[in-house]
């Protein structure tokens, strides 16, 4: 049987720099639509239920997020190429303002400079945008996410799409060099300073969530930022305290998952007029906990494992591999889903 694998994408660029560019999407596409079959949605799911063979190598192309350019760039390469997609949507992020952005498409009629197009930001800078004034640009508008659903089907990325503390390991402190690489820190301090301590953290669905203690704050806040700070201030904490985190309870985390999976699927439904049965783990992240929680509103829910896919396969756990952005490393990389 022809082997099969979904590809996840979340960013196409005017150029290569914090993402690959269009020009190398459109590569990406050429190489699949020559070597594999691209498979839709509703092709992939027969697939999956041993109802459609494949008679070469196939992928499915997936994008996560939700970002302007994925309208901007991707849309109109997709649809140039004939090619289907999944888009899973993170609905909290959608720029809610009346608007439908010129896309690539009208670069190719003239009708505008490739300078007027958007520039997209890093994805870690909108996000932290979106934890500091509650929305960004740089997300995609209901408009524009409708009138993609020609070429994207869409699928639920969850509501917070944050990471949140799952235990007392502190692993570093917030410095000027991360504070913004991670941008969930915005969510979870409101706003992060220089000297907080930073635990193991996962995507906040995965397990019960600690809140810093507010003496612990205070404790770093004041502790003198000298060469080595960092060092010192962890055994400083250990020694001042027995412990740093409050958890909610395992009852308010059911509750707080429930609600985010539900309303993440009812406002892309109502929304877009579209059935949503399938969910992407927010940077893969997943439990035991959170398993059965996901199957309760979505039939099929995506990892980030970098396997094929079988019809065998547990359907709330489907493997995907992260697209690569050189363009040398993607051909090698692809070929090794070819055999």
């Amino acid at each position: 049987m022809p082997k099969v694998f979904v590809y996840a994408y979340h960013k196409v660029l005017p150029r290569k720099s914090f993402d690959l560019g269009w020009k190398l999407f459109d590569f990406h596409l050429k190489v699949f639509k020559k070597f594999f079959y691209i498979l839709s949605w509703e092709e992939f799911k027969a697939y999956l239920n041993g109802e459609f063979t494949p008679k070469k190598p196939s992928v499915l192309i997936t994008f996560d997020d939700g970002y302007a350019d994925n309208y901007i760039f991707a849309y109109p390469i997709l649809k140039k190429n004939q090619a289907r997609a999944v888009l899973f949507v993170t609905p909290s992020r959608i720029w809610n303002k009346s608007l439908k952005r010129k896309t690539l498409e009208d670069y190719w009629e003239g009708k505008i400079s490739f300078k007027e197009l958007y520039k997209p930001k890093p994805m870690w800078e909108a996000q932290r945008e979106f934890f500091q004034k509650g929305y960004c640009e740089d997300f995609l508008t209901w408009e524009e996410l409708y009138e993609m659903r020609e070429v994207f089907h869409i699928g639920s990325h969850g509501i917070s799409h944050s990471q949140g503390f799952i235990s007392e390991g502190v692993t570093e402190f917030v410095n000027e060099e991360n504070i913004n690489r991670i941008y969930s820190l915005w969510n979870i301090y409101k706003p992060p300073k220089v000297g907080y301590p930073i635990f193991e953290r996962k995507s906040d669905l995965v397990a019960p969530i600690g809140k810093v203690r507010k003496d612990v704050l205070e404790f770093c806040n004041s502790f003198p930022k000298k060469e080595n700070w960092e060092e010192e201030l962890k055994k400083e904490l250990i020694k001042h305290f027995d412990h740093f985190l409050i958890f909610e309870t395992y009852g308010e985390y059911i509750r707080r998952v429930r609600e985010d999976l539900k309303r993440s699927k009812e406002i892309l439904e109502k929304n877009l007029n579209t059935k949503v049965e399938a969910f992407a783990y927010p940077w893969g992240d997943y439990s035991e906990n959170l398993l059965p929680l996901v199957g309760e509103y979505y039939t099929y829910a995506f990892t980030v494992e970098k396997k094929n896919v079988t019809p065998e396969v547990n359907k709330l756990l489907i493997p995907r591999v992260y697209a690569n952005k050189d363009i040398f490393s993607f051909v090698g990389h692809i070929f090794r889903y070819l055999y």
